[in-house]
């Protein structure tokens, strides 16, 4: 449920990460004018925390770490007012763990941003225990900004998966309304492998027959694009490969890319899809995670 104006909320730990994750939900929020909203979150160690509970200690220890994150906070909202953006910046300090705090503050319509890690291993390794929890759980949109390099605030380019399915339906959707908002050329990316899921039955060159198969595909989705904006400067690539090597291939040179996830409700939305799941986990610019909406 949707209450009051949308915001970008965007969690920040003091790493180098989170500020870039700030930089870029700061300009995101300038180009939706929307409010800002900066969490930090406040973690013990479990350590510290069995210590705590074992002891029946006083929440001295807790106070001290609740003012030493709250620091971190006010510095992060204080550096995102530097930015000399016409946005509304608030900040949130909260005790408990951190991707589970984000999620909670954020409504179906806010757009949830946090930072990636760089070290290579499983997904949570990459991405980090919060960007993953957010990724999993959040029911709205989630953009994972990768490394701590400064890039260019603008979008000029934005890469979409398209396959054909309602979920890919809503990246394209997402991906032109920002491309509108932004003024950035759209590139679609479709990918096809053999064999090729194809409604039809294939009577002649079966590898010739998909590749067509594939291009209508894409055809569908850029002529759905034009029809939302007419004026909107769209490319296509149909790509023999796997979607998730397409589409980071494609992206990099992009400044964002766009796809959709296949998580669902109950014990299903821990998971997301193979694909959004190594674009997350590979990909060198910020990545856009869409749920279709329940």
């Amino acid at each position: 449920m949707t209450i009051g104006q949308p915001r970008v909320i965007v969690g920040v730990d003091g790493t180098e990460g989170s500020i870039e994750a700030l930089r870029w939900a700061a300009h995101e929020a300038a180009r939706r004018s929307w409010p800002l909203h900066v969490i930090t979150c406040a973690e013990l160690p479990v350590s510290v925390e069995a210590v705590l509970v074992g002891a029946n200690v006083s929440g001295s220890s807790m106070d001290a770490t609740v003012r030493e994150f709250g620091a971190v906070n006010e510095r992060a909202v204080q550096l995102a007012r530097s930015f000399g953006l016409a946005i509304d910046v608030t900040g949130e300090t909260v005790l408990g763990s951190a991707g589970y705090a984000v999620v909670s503050a954020a409504h179906d319509d806010d757009l949830v941003v946090v930072g990636a890690t760089s070290h290579p291993g499983r997904l949570n390794d990459v991405l980090g225990s919060v960007a993953t929890v957010v990724a999993h759980r959040a029911h709205g949109p989630v953009v994972v900004v990768h490394g701590a390099d400064r890039r260019p605030a603008a979008i000029g380019r934005i890469v979409v998966g398209i396959d054909g399915s309602p979920c890919g339906d809503e990246a394209l959707l997402w991906a032109v309304e920002e491309a509108m908002r932004s003024g950035a050329e759209l590139e679609l990316v479709h990918a096809w492998s053999y064999p090729y899921a194809s409604g039809r039955t294939v009577t002649n060159d079966p590898r010739h027959e998909m590749r067509l198969d594939a291009m209508r595909a894409l055809e569908r989705a850029e002529l759905r694009a034009k029809g939302l904006c007419d004026s909107l400067r769209v490319h296509s690539i149909v790509s023999e490969d796997s979607p998730a090597n397409a589409i980071i291939e494609a992206g990099r040179n992009a400044d964002l890319i766009v796809v959709g996830t296949r998580g669902r409700g109950g014990f299903a939305s821990l998971m997301l899809g193979s694909v959004s799941r190594t674009v997350a986990q590979h990909a060198t610019v910020p990545v856009v995670l869409l749920r279709r909406p329940e």
